[in-house]
């Protein structure tokens, strides 16, 4: 009944709709590399008194990943703000 109810969990809490490989390790890999990021999430959210949903947390750091901006910034940027700096940044600069 443990293992059914873990299934569960990973299942609604860490969004994993497909597995990249059939073996047990990149099952097992996949699985925990979900399990680190959602407990990264929790941190961010829990240090930084952030009041909306992990998901909405989520998408933020998912639309703005390559723009250059601290976290802090971004977590206090309004969506009309996010998408403005997805709009601007037409050619990523990497150096």
């Amino acid at each position: 009944m443990a293992n059914r109810n873990i299934f569960r969990w990973i299942k609604q809490n860490l969004q994993i709709k497909t597995f990249l490989g059939t073996s047990k390790n990149a099952v097992m890999s996949q699985v925990w590399i979900a399990m680190i990021y959602y407990l990264l999430l929790t941190y961010i959210k829990y240090q930084s008194k952030y009041e909306k949903s992990l998901f909405y947390l989520h998408r933020i750091i998912k639309e703005a990943l390559l723009s250059r901006l601290t976290l802090i910034d971004l977590l206090s940027a309004t969506p009309a703000r996010i998408s403005d700096f997805k709009i601007k940044e037409f050619q990523l600069v990497f150096w």
